[in-house]
């Protein structure tokens, strides 16, 4: 009994004390240390293009966070109705940048700018941060899909930031308009993300003389065509290229009316003006890009019609890339090259196997020019195949799956995860970081530089496949790329 009486003395000290008699609203707080605003302090950044005030996420309160930061603007000579009118949303590309808490311009973080492709999404509708935790890294990004943000364990090293390529006139890589005189806008995006990224990213805690612009699919082939673009000064010190397409520079050889796909679009939705390229311009400038996504998404006709590819200009696109290489006009950096084991997944194994030889040979290709300049170049094969990303066989390493690893947000996925999966993305985010903070540093993990000279064709690492990480080599997996006879490596 006298034990109820001295816990129950204690409660009501507690209770008195800590003012838990009354509801929460009414709380006796005096108990509480003091507070400081030291955390707020550390959010405002000014930079010569403006003041940028972030926040502190809401899940991971050690992440700061600046969204809708604008790195180009829409500009015009002429007093136009886009300059005059048009809503800001409309005018400006913008970005997001994510760092530690605790950066500022002294920390030096190495920087990651991801160019990531997200073909058909509103270009303002931002994607949900998908798993964050501590950030010591600057990142930019382009393009919004499939969780392409960093996981819980990227965020512990860099500062992130990503910004968005998309462009005025149907969000697309290249309108294939007669009327623009540039043909190649998601690239110039590229290039004006990556110099305001340079000039003002260590106001941020990045260092602008260590970032990393890397790219998967489409943002893989707009990495790739910078480094032809500008080579002499690229402001990006290393480049990482993950699942470059087999071609997205358009033959125009091959091409009867470059510009067909457009005008097939434009007569659709009411806007055609016959040869009068200046008026379709402008007409499909005033329709509903809801409207042109709809169409392109549904057009099933003949003949087919495409916004990926480039129309070469031999400025910024070129049409013989080979020359590029020969004259040595290729930024200099270390980079990565990758594929995935199913690139073009489907249920026709054979139609597969035969895509798989496409994409593959496209990075032993790019690899091997690299090597001929002195450039280094580290290769990396996805070969896991985990139920929660594959719930069907077919699919296997499908395209972009390696992303989810590498990013951490496998376990978004709906399914059982693996010890096998867990580890294979820790070993990923292992490798990419050391590339990321120094590239020189990955070979003391076993990651060794591509030489496709070496007794076995050179050294690629393949992640997820029976275990965490092992090596294979350029004959295995090259192979087919010099002997028809043989299929892509599809199932090991």
């Amino acid at each position: 009994m006298a034990r109820f009486f001295i816990i129950a003395a204690i409660l009501a000290w507690a209770t008195s004390v800590l003012g838990l008699s009354e509801p929460g609203y009414y709380a006796n707080l005096t108990w509480e240390k003091p507070r400081t605003l030291s955390n707020w302090a550390n959010l405002t950044v000014e930079t010569p293009s403006g003041t940028f005030i972030g926040f502190l996420n809401d899940t991971y309160p050690n992440v700061r966070q600046f969204l809708r930061v604008p790195y180009a603007q829409y500009v015009s000579s002429t007093s136009t109705m886009w300059s005059e009118y048009e809503p800001t949303n409309l005018l400006i590309n913008l970005g997001e940048i994510w760092t530690p808490a605790y950066a500022n311009k002294t920390s030096k973080l190495p920087v990651a700018l991801f160019c990531y492709w997200r073909r058909w999404c509103d270009w303002w509708n931002r994607c949900p941060i998908s798993d964050a935790a501590t950030v010591d890294f600057a990142v930019s990004r382009t393009h919004c899909y499939h969780n392409q943000l960093p996981g819980q364990y990227l965020w512990q090293y860099v500062i992130w930031a990503q910004v968005s390529c998309l462009k005025i006139l149907m969000k697309l890589p290249d309108p294939k308009s007669r009327a623009l005189n540039e043909t190649s806008l998601s690239l110039l995006d590229v290039r004006a993300a990556t110099e305001w990224v340079y000039e003002n990213i260590e106001l941020f805690g990045g260092d602008p003389e260590n970032i990393m612009l890397w790219g998967q699919s489409q943002g893989a082939a707009l990495t790739h065509l910078y480094t032809i673009v500008f080579p002499d000064e690229p402001l990006a010190s290393h480049f990482s290229v993950i699942s470059r397409p087999t071609s997205v520079t358009l033959d125009v050889t091959d091409a009867e009316d470059v510009y067909e796909d457009f005008d097939i679009v434009a007569k659709a939705l009411g806007c055609n003006y016959g040869d009068d390229a200046e008026a379709e311009l402008n007409c499909m400038r005033g329709i509903s890009w809801v409207q042109i996504e709809e169409f392109i998404n549904r057009y099933s006709g003949l003949p087919s019609i495409s916004f990926s590819d480039y129309i070469p200009d031999e400025r910024y696109t070129f049409s013989n890339e080979s020359k590029r290489y020969l004259e040595g006009k290729i930024a200099k950096g270390p980079g990565i090259r990758s594929d995935t084991e199913r690139e073009s997944a489907s249920t026709n194994l054979t139609s597969t196997a035969e895509a798989e030889v496409e994409w593959d040979c496209v990075a032993a290709l790019d690899t091997t020019r690299r090597y001929a300049l002195g450039l280094d170049t580290y290769r990396y094969y996805w070969g896991g195949k985990f139920t929660n990303i594959s719930p069907v066989s077919w699919l296997g390493a499908f395209h972009w799956s390696d992303l989810l690893m590498i990013f951490g947000t496998y376990s978004k996925q709906v399914g059982p995860i693996s010890q096998l999966e867990i580890d294979t993305s820790i070993t990923m985010q292992d490798f990419i970081l050391a590339f990321l903070k120094d590239p020189a540093s990955v070979s003391g993990l076993g990651w060794d530089l591509f030489d496709p000279h070496d007794a076995n064709g050179g050294q690629i690492l393949e992640f997820g496949k029976g275990n965490p990480v092992h090596n294979i080599t350029g004959d295995y997996l090259d192979a087919p790329c010099w002997n028809s006879s043989l299929k892509g490596r599809i199932n090991g």
